[in-house]
């Protein structure tokens, strides 16, 4: 038969940036539509404490902390209602459901705007461990494939995976049922004069899997990317590329409990 020659680093990304929609529903081009979806998931962180001798003992001072005490916990009720909505959402519209509505979309903005309120940043020690994709929104200027992988990806199978003691973060996406997978690692760093939200993100290394096949390196490499923390906690985190996508990531344990997954 012909030989068939493993792509160049440009001839790869011109498949990565190919339309979806415009290629033919043959098995092997359906095989190819999810790596190529793979493929864009992939190229898709202390105050001192002091006391004092003294407290007063004065009744304004007792209402004064129990005012700051009643804020805070309204705070954290409003974070958990707003997390609670925005969960629901991205169940019906998250990775496999398609498009968001357009009302839809208008509240995941709200809800995050809400969440970006609090004020969290980049924290290592929270960011550490393994994170699953629930939902990638994009931007106007995202490419095409991307826009289309909601529809081809599925819950639980598209991971971004921080290793805080090494400096990275792992891409990986799952393909054809587990029997193969996609992953690229990337080099982080925090980025100074940005609110402590925003990390430098360049791809250093990149391969495929499929099956019982050796591992395959892929030529895939950037520099020059960052990504913006809008919120995290313990077990949801919201980021903004550099493209202007948004990603949705919670922990895999929480999939079970939100997604029956």
């Amino acid at each position: 038969g012909n030989q068939q020659t493993f792509p160049t680093k440009r001839g790869l990304l011109k498949v990565v940036s190919a339309d979806l929609c415009s290629l033919p529903a043959y098995p092997v081009t359906r095989m190819l539509r999810t790596v190529a979806a793979g493929l864009v998931l992939l190229a898709a962180s202390a105050d001192a404490f002091q006391t004092t001798s003294l407290l007063p003992s004065s009744s304004a001072h007792r209402s004064s902390v129990a005012s700051r005490r009643g804020v805070c916990m309204q705070a954290a009720t409003g974070v958990a209602d707003t997390k609670a909505e925005l969960l629901s959402i991205l169940k019906e519209t998250g990775l496999g459901k398609g498009e968001e509505s357009e009302e839809q979309a208008k509240r995941i903005d709200e809800l995050v705007s809400k969440l970006a309120d609090a004020g969290t940043k980049f924290d290592p020690k929270v960011a550490d461990g393994e994170w699953a994709l629930v939902l990638s929104r994009n931007s106007k200027g995202s490419p095409k494939l991307q826009k289309a992988s909601n529809k081809v990806e599925q819950v639980g199978t598209s991971f971004a995976n921080f290793d805080v003691s090494k400096g990275e973060f792992y891409n990986i996406a799952e393909l054809f049922g587990g029997k193969g997978k996609l992953q690229a690692t990337v080099a982080y760093g925090e980025v100074e004069g940005k609110s402590g939200k925003r990390i430098s993100c360049d791809i250093v290394d990149a391969s495929i899997k499929l099956w019982k096949l050796p591992t395959l390196p892929l030529p895939l490499r950037a520099k020059g990317g960052w990504l913006d923390f809008l919120y995290l906690d313990e077990d949801m985190r919201v980021t903004k590329g550099n493209r202007g996508g948004l990603f949705f990531h919670v922990r895999p344990d929480k999939l079970s409990e939100v997604y029956g997954k």
